[in-house]
């Protein structure tokens, strides 16, 4: 996904809406958090699992890819220092300052921190609570799930206010991790569902997304229903 909060904030309702056995509608266009069903009485609210300069980072990289050094500006030359990547001349990348803060765990239980302290003091109250995290893993890692299932659950153990799902994109699959009532008293082993993205759904999640992010204008109160 790219790094665009609204296009981000709709891709996640729409994935949702298509993949989620327990969505029910309509998700309306909301601030703090991101969405409320009234339906489920339920916020949900939308992220990037990354680190604060990490989106400030890839732009500057998408834009100065392949120029001299003299072309940067002076700005950045200050700011990332040696970590510039330069071959033949040219900036290629910027190297991580802290090999163990690029890693997807800390980059997500990070981002589950911040969200989790939002939710207990700035957050509209409401019954249900919902993240929706985009997690950026290695294009061979294994992902964790269960690890952060368990990091997450006791994070928000003696919250006031709690995540009941968390979804955890991970491009070609979404898991839903479940901390409702019914599954911590129960004790049910199926506390995390992994929905894999059937052939294409890709490609069609993404085209939706963008149709509906272009097609009118999410002001507080539109509904991803009376949208599509």
């Amino acid at each position: 996904m790219v790094y665009e909060k609204l296009l981000n904030e709709i891709y996640a309702v729409v994935s949702l809406k298509y993949l989620w056995r327990g969505y029910k509608p309509s998700f309306v266009k909301s601030e703090s958090p991101d969405w409320i069903n009234e339906t489920m009485d339920m916020g949900l609210e939308v992220s990037q699992a990354l680190l604060p300069d990490d989106g400030q980072t890839k732009n500057f990289i998408e834009q100065y890819l392949g120029c001299l050094k003299e072309e940067l500006p002076p700005a950045a030359l200050e700011r990332y220092g040696e970590r510039l990547n330069f071959y033949n001349g040219r900036f290629w990348a910027v190297l991580p300052d802290d090999p163990g803060r690029q890693d997807y765990l800390y980059k997500a239980k990070y981002r589950f921190d911040k969200k989790l302290e939002k939710l207990n003091t700035s957050y509209q109250q409401r019954r249900h609570n919902g993240l929706y995290l985009f997690l950026h893993p290695g294009d061979g890692d294994e992902i964790d799930v269960r690890h952060l299932y368990e990091y997450m659950g006791e994070k928000q153990r003696d919250c006031a206010q709690r995540f009941d799902w968390v979804f955890l994109n991970c491009r070609k699959v979404i898991y839903v991790c479940d901390y409702t009532e019914q599954q911590i008293e129960n004790r049910i082993e199926n506390q995390i569902e992994k929905i894999v993205l059937p052939q294409n759904a890709a490609d069609f999640l993404n085209t939706e997304a963008e149709y509906l992010r272009y097609c009118g204008t999410w002001e507080d109160g539109v509904s991803l229903e009376d949208a599509t």
